[in-house]
C-alpha cells in the first residue's frame, strides 16, 4: 500500500512540472480539456489537480472563460537562482534579442544528473523534440561538448562509460572520440554540431559563478544555415553575453550589430 501511495505522490508530481510547461509566450491560458488531453489523465482528476494548484496559489482560474493560468507565485519560485541573470532579467531579454538580431532559435541548456536539458527555447522554427523542457544525450549535442569541456577529463572519461552502459548502442561514443572535441571547445571556447531533426546549434558557455549551475546558450536552426553562418553567429552570442554581463550593462541588445548571414534556399 505504502509503494502504491508513493507511486501516486510522484505521478501527480510530474503532471503538475507537465502543466507548468504547457505555459508559454504562445500559450498563455489552459482549459481542463487541454491539459486532461496532454496528461491523457481522466477529466475528472485533471480538474481536482487544477482546483489544488487554484487553492494554493499557482494558478488564477477565469469562471467566464473556464481557463487557468500561472499567478504570480509561479514567477517567484525560483527568483533566487542566479539572481543576475533572472530576478534582474537580463537573460531572457537577451535571449529575445538574440531571436530577433539572427532570425534563429534561441536555446539555454544545463547539464542536469547524465543529460542536456534544453531549460528555455525562444523562437519557431524548432521541432518538438527540441524545445523547452526535453532532454537531450550530452555526448551527441553540442550543448553537451561545451558544458563536458569545463569539466575534469578523468570525470567525463568515466560518464561516457556510465552513458555507454546506459544507452542504445546506436548512441555509444569512445572517449578517444570525444576528447579531441572537448579540447576543441575549451580552446575555442564554443561547440558547434547537430540537434537531430535536420537542426544544428553553435553554443556557448555563459560565464560561471562559484556555486551556481553551469548554463550554456546556443543559436539553433537548419544544419546548413547554421554551417554556414557558425562564425558570425558565435561573434553575435560573444557580443551579447558580453553586454548582459557586464557590470554597467544597459544598453539594449537589440543594438547589437546584426550579422551578415548566409541566406539559405
Amino acid at each position: 500500500m505504502a509503494t502504491v501511495m508513493r507511486e501516486k505522490k510522484i505521478k501527480s508530481a510530474d503532471r503538475v512540472l507537465e502543466i507548468f510547461e504547457m505555459f508559454s509566450g504562445d500559450r498563455k491560458s489552459v482549459t481542463v480539456m487541454d491539459v486532461a488531453r496532454a496528461l491523457n489523465v481522466p477529466q475528472s482528476s485533471t480538474s481536482e489537480l487544477l482546483g489544488s494548484l487554484v487553492r494554493r496559489g499557482y494558478l488564477y482560474r477565469d469562471r467566464t472563460e473556464r481557463t487557468f493560468r500561472p499567478t504570480a507565485r509561479v514567477a517567484l519560485l525560483g527568483a533566487w537562482v542566479q539572481p543576475d541573470l533572472f530576478r534582474q532579467g537580463r537573460l531572457l531579454p537577451m535571449m529575445d534579442s538574440l531571436h530577433e538580431v539572427t532570425g534563429e532559435a534561441v536555446i539555454l541548456a544545463s547539464l542536469i544528473g547524465v543529460d542536456v536539458k534544453h531549460v528555455h527555447v525562444v523562437g519557431e522554427g524548432l521541432p518538438e523534440t527540441l524545445g523547452s523542457g526535453t532532454e537531450h544525450h550530452p555526448l551527441h549535442s553540442p550543448f553537451g561538448v561545451a558544458l563536458l569541456s569545463m569539466m575534469y577529463r578523468e570525470n567525463v572519461r568515466k560518464l561516457v562509460h556510465r552513458l555507454n552502459a546506459e544507452s542504445d548502442p546506436a548512441l555509444h561514443m569512445r572517449y578517444s572520440h570525444l576528447e579531441p572535441q572537448l579540447n576543441t571547445a575549451s580552446r575555442q571556447g564554443y561547440a558547434t554540431g547537430d540537434l537531430g531533426d535536420g537542426r544544428a546549434s553553435v553554443a556557448v558557455l555563459l560565464p560561471e559563478r562559484p556555486g551556481e549551475e553551469q548554463l550554456a546558450i546556443g543559436i539553433a536552426g537548419p544544419v546548413g544555415r547554421i554551417a554556414a553562418n557558425s562564425g558570425q553567429l558565435v561573434q553575435t552570442l560573444r557580443g551579447a553575453i558580453a553586454q548582459c554581463f557586464s557590470p554597467h550593462s544597459g544598453q539594449d541588445l537589440r543594438q547589437v550589430e546584426r550579422p551578415a548571414l548566409v541566406a539559405m534556399h
